[in-house]
């Protein structure tokens, strides 16, 4: 009888609790001589995880057919390999795991998931079932585990007959239609819970006068029966294995063109994340429902549990997954080829607060939610930058904000890796970089390091007038002016549209231009009262560019003017090449979207290749939340990774945690 050892590999882009858990549970296995490992690559910040053992051939296929059941894809899983060793290199000690890590236990795992999750099974329902596997049992909180199967089955009903089903305990409200907080954006998450259906009955009445104070929500979807997917929403295999992975996120896609149903233009979908999610849309998909519309509520009733294991929102970046903003919190050992100059930093947002420290091992982060107060009112952060608004086409830099603070943040984080290898004696400092810093929340803006790391804003993009009618003026007092009374002329109602259009003053600059252009093409009904948002303009505009086949557009002008301090955006020239187009007959909306996206990646091409020459990019970091745009993403990488090869922080967030941190290594604090 022949002996082999054999190492299996599982190559990550950052700690995956699970398969540590998994590895010291193989480590208990004797009969095959188990040994396990955890290396990282410091240049890429891969975890590489391994299990090696010596058993004889027969043994050996078996253990990797259970390896493989159990190993449960993980989103943050790059690869997998099976090779033949000389000898083993791994340990036989099991790993340190972090206690009360958010990745363990699992909810429910392949083991438990298919007896209390399927309708067949004499189990289904039995949502206290006990699994050694995942230990799923142990996360449910008080409430969960008094759940009966006919409890669960009575919330089924009661959301048949009722429309909608508040979940308390897990902290959101379940819809069979699109609810009125969802389309008008004009209900408070207390008052659905309360009441839904007055809710839904009152919810025309109010309407008018809170639809300018409320911001969109982009529809959220709970699909309860996966095999339906395809037929409702245009996702790929990469989404289709993130959203079946143990993390469950949420991903942002559109639904199939000309859908009964879902008029939204885009939506953000996941599959159930948790045991009596699990049991209830079985039932549902039993009884015919292929999704559920879901809605957030934050009340006293609401369990800790569920104000922490928020739902974990993905962009896809250089074929990684990233989170758009990280809201649990987390550590990444600390960095050696930046030196770290602060012992503690803080970023707010409109929505969070997240604050970091360094340890001579480790930087930690704590995210927590704005009080109802705070989030408002203006932010107190010293890294919230102002909201400046341009009121003519920012031939004036003075009209923009020039705090590059948060620009530099995300720059610093983005770069960081660790070599504990590696100990650099004197001080180590960013040079030769430059970010694509695109946010909703903040400036956007192209901010570099020259050789002596000092920093420069070469570029921000102008946010707009406040209102429609502002903007027409600003074009009539522009060489557009011509093209805009030829618009007015045989465009009336969607020049009617624009001057009705009103933007808030935290929108971001990238998304204004979005919206204001999906009016000139007239990608938005004419016949809609409501007034719309910035948001859903926005998301019509990325959604129509998604749908286009090929990568032929026409182009759109995106032309530099010079500032006093830095460059800005004509944006009059970019909106009349729009109109241009829509007047000359072009009838593709689709095309003219898209060509937006790409046409700006190549100007962000053209720039990026000057700074090159004038500061020599070694490194061109792309951040911030707009970049969850997926159009956005693959044009710059389509016309920019190929010559300037695109910088992101595997272990870190777009927009959050990432300038927190980054603040760690800012030479000076702004004020």
């Amino acid at each position: 009888m022949s002996m082999h050892n054999i190492r299996f590999d599982f190559v990550c882009q950052r700690h995956v609790p699970l398969y540590e858990h998994l590895c010291n549970q193989y480590l208990e296995r004797s009969e095959f001589n188990i040994s396990i490992g955890a290396e990282s690559e410091p240049q890429t910040s891969k975890i590489r995880y391994f299990i090696e053992a010596f058993a004889p051939q027969a043994q050996l296929e078996s253990l990797a057919d259970e390896i493989a059941s159990d190993f449960l894809l993980s989103v943050w899983l790059l690869d997998t390999h099976i090779q033949r060793i000389e000898q083993h290199s791994g340990q036989r000690k099991p790993f340190n795991i972090k206690p009360l890590h958010s990745g363990l236990p699992l909810n429910f795992c392949q083991h438990c998931q298919p007896k209390f999750g399927d309708n067949q099974h004499p189990s289904f329902g039995n949502i206290n079932l006990q699994c050694h596997h995942c230990m799923g049992h142990e996360k449910l909180s008080r409430d969960e585990k008094s759940l009966t199967q006919t409890d669960i089955a009575a919330m089924a009903n009661r959301l048949l007959s009722h429309k909608s089903l508040p979940l308390p305990i897990l902290g959101i409200t379940l819809w069979l239609t699109p609810p009125a907080a969802i389309l008008s954006s004009t209900i408070q998450p207390s008052t659905i819970s309360q009441n839904a259906d007055e809710q839904l009955t009152n919810s025309s009445q109010t309407n008018a006068s809170m639809t300018k104070t409320i911001k969109y929500q982009r529809p959220r979807i709970l699909v309860c029966n996966p095999n339906s997917l395809n037929s409702h929403f245009i996702v790929n295999d990469s989404q289709v294995l993130a959203l079946s992975s143990i993390e469950k996120p949420l991903l942002r896609v559109r639904p199939s063109s000309e859908h009964p149903s879902l008029l939204a233009p885009l939506y953000d979908i996941q599959f159930a994340e948790n045991r009596l999610l699990v049991i209830l849309t079985e039932v549902l998909r039993q009884k015919g429902i292929n999704w559920l519309h879901v809605t957030s509520d934050i009340e006293p009733h609401t369990s800790q549990e569920a104000l922490l294991n928020k739902p974990l929102r993905l962009a896809n970046i250089n074929q990684h997954w990233l989170p758009i903003t990280t809201l649990s919190d987390g550590s990444i050992p600390l960095p050696t080829n930046v030196t770290c100059l602060h012992d503690e930093h803080h970023y707010q947002d409109d929505q969070h607060t997240f604050k970091v420290q360094s340890t001579k091992t480790d930087i930690n982060w704590q995210v927590s939610d704005n009080s109802a107060k705070s989030s408002t009112s203006a932010s107190a952060s010293p890294l919230t930058l102002p909201s400046v608004l341009a009121s003519s086409c920012a031939e004036d830099s003075s009209t923009i904000t020039n705090d590059i603070t948060t620009s530099l943040c995300a720059l610093n984080a983005a770069v960081l890796r660790c070599d504990p290898n590696k100990n650099h004696h004197k001080a180590q400092f960013v040079k030769h970089a430059a970010v694509l810093y695109f946010s909703q929340q903040n400036a956007c803006q192209i901010v570099t390091l020259d050789s002596q790391s000092n920093p420069e804003l070469f570029f921000q993009l102008p946010t707009l007038p406040t209102s429609g009618y502002e903007i027409c003026h600003s074009l009539s007092e522009s060489p557009q002016k011509s093209l805009l009374d030829k618009f007015k002329q045989l465009f009336p109602a969607e020049y009617n549209q624009l001057l009705d259009l009103h933007i808030q003053a935290d929108d971001g600059a990238l998304s204004q231009l979005m919206a204001v252009a999906t009016l000139i093409i007239g990608a938005y009904p004419v016949e809609t009262a409501q007034r719309v948002t910035v948001t859903e303009l926005a998301d019509k505009f990325i959604a129509l560019a998604m749908s286009h086949h090929g990568n032929n557009a026409p182009r759109i002008d995106f032309p530099l003017t010079k500032g006093a301090a830095h460059r800005s955006l004509n944006w009059c020239k970019t909106l009349g090449t729009l109109m241009s187009f829509k007047l000359a007959g072009e009838t593709n909306l689709a095309k003219l979207a898209f060509a937006f996206h790409d046409s700006f990646a190549d100007y962000l091409s053209h720039w990026v290749e000057h700074l090159d020459q004038n500061i020599g990019v070694k490194q061109l970091v792309i951040a911030g939340s707009e970049f969850a745009n997926p159009v956005l993403t693959e044009r710059v990488q389509l016309r920019i990774g190929k010559n300037f090869p695109l910088v992101v922080n595997p272990l870190l967030d777009l927009d959050g945690v990432n300038i927190a941190i980054g603040g760690l290594y800012l030479k000076q604090r702004r004020r």
